[in-house]
């Protein structure tokens, strides 16, 4: 018989972490390239275990990693967050970066397939659900998947949402566990890069996170591939700053540690993800950055406020630095702006949004974009180029100011923008 319980798993009390003493000591966090590079070299190059064996195992190292912390013989599931008896037949294991992305064929050179800090014990009709749907905000129309503590018939309450299928799918975690999955996401993206492994030479896959869907589609060969795409990004940063590191986190990536000889660094160092995936790098050295003012925005048709993020490195020399634009309506069209100064313009020109930018406005016209199903996209900038009139280059040390506007049908057509964020350059 399966027992629930709505523990307490998911504490908002931040918990110690557990690093052996100088294992992060060759990390160079001053910006995102050499952050990248270190970190993976520090985890790179782990133990693979079996997947299923008489020896030491994945289901020996989940079945210790998600122990219930009430009751050593049973363990929690990561979507339910139900408590089961060890070896009860109703759970099974979760690729959360599913495996048809890239590595579908198990084997011993096929490292991501046995990763416990991919792999999650789960209801086995909850893994059925999933399937393989990219990770995305849902939402009242999706259906609910509660978790032990009950639905509360409402999105998104404290259960998990889908809809559609396979690579156009949305597959949304219930709050308690959002960060948890974004973070091992991350750690794929970073320990995954293409080379081959230094100790068997087996050659390994470049993962890589994006919010593309067409990108994500090419990846679900039925074959293991070189190069493989998951997301979505912008939705896994919002998750992973919704939810902390908890306890529970932390001693799963003592116990994967242990066993498998690496870290999920984004545990023990969750600021690295602002670093990386957002150029935002504290590191010393370090002299970019960029800040979110004008937050929230106006609420589009969505009822969620869209977003802008940062990507890439804010290093000129690097010439690697992008825009992400998120939680806006699907299928409309927008661009990008750019100014050196800030404002707070409500309703211009009939939006319905607040511009937040202000005296020579820069418009990215060129690089229209469609939001497409999931509500988001991205443009390369080039910082050679801003487009203002005169075009401007971007020098180390000075702060631009991006936003987004967007058509929103609210409920009549209309426009809106992003909040906005201030970047300075290195």
């Amino acid at each position: 018989m399966m027992i629930t319980s709505f523990l307490a798993l998911c504490l908002t009390v931040p918990a110690p972490t557990q690093a052996p003493p100088g294992y992060y000591a060759t990390v160079d966090d001053s910006n995102a390239m050499n952050l990248r590079a270190t970190l993976h070299d520090v985890i790179d190059d782990h133990t693979r275990r079996p997947y299923t064996s008489s020896a030491l195992d994945t289901w020996d190292i989940l079945n210790l990693a998600q122990e219930d912390p009430s009751n050593s013989n049973r363990i929690i599931d990561v979507y339910g967050n139900q408590s089961f008896n060890k070896g009860d037949s109703s759970y099974n294991r979760e690729h959360t970066w599913p495996k048809s992305y890239g590595f579908p064929d198990d084997g011993s050179d096929n490292y991501p397939y046995t990763d416990c800090h991919l792999l999650r014990l789960c209801d086995g009709g909850y893994n059925s659900a999933r399937s393989n749907r990219p990770f995305r905000q849902c939402s009242s129309s999706c259906s609910e998947y509660t978790t032990s503590g009950g639905g509360s018939g409402s999105y998104p309450g404290n259960s998990n949402w889908g809809s559609g299928s396979f690579t156009n799918g949305t597959w949304e975690v219930w709050t308690g566990r959002q960060g948890d999955v974004a973070r091992g996401l991350f750690y794929a993206d970073v320990r995954y890069n293409g080379d081959n492994h230094t100790f068997t030479g087996v050659n390994e896959p470049d993962l890589i996170l994006t919010n593309s869907t067409s990108l994500i589609g090419q990846s679900n060969t039925g074959s293991n591939e070189d190069t493989a795409y998951m997301g979505m990004l912008s939705v896994l940063l919002q998750w992973h700053l919704a939810d902390p590191v908890d306890t529970f986190e932390v001693n799963r990536n003592n116990v994967v540690h242990q066993l498998q000889g690496n870290r999920n660094p984004f545990v023990d160092h969750p600021e690295w993800i602002d670093c990386l995936f957002s150029a935002n790098c504290g590191g010393t050295g370090g002299t970019g950055g960029s800040v979110d003012y004008c937050v929230p925005g106006v609420p589009n048709s969505t009822g969620q406020s869209g977003i802008i993020l940062p990507a890439g490195s804010f290093a000129v020399a690097d010439q690697n630095f992008s825009l992400i634009a998120g939680q806006m309506p699907s299928n409309q069209f927008g661009y990008f702006l750019v100014s050196a100064n800030q404002a707070a313009v409500p309703g211009p020109g009939g939006s319905q949004g607040v511009l937040c930018l202000g005296g020579s406005l820069g418009r990215f016209n060129n690089q229209v974009q469609n939001s497409g199903l999931l509500g988001t996209f991205q443009i390369q900038v080039d910082i050679n180029s801003l487009p203002l009139n005169p075009a401007v280059s971007v020098l180390p040390g000075e702060t631009w100011n991006f936003q987004t506007w967007f058509r929103d049908l609210n409920p009549v057509p209309t426009s809106n923008f992003t909040h906005a964020i201030a970047v300075t350059f290195e």
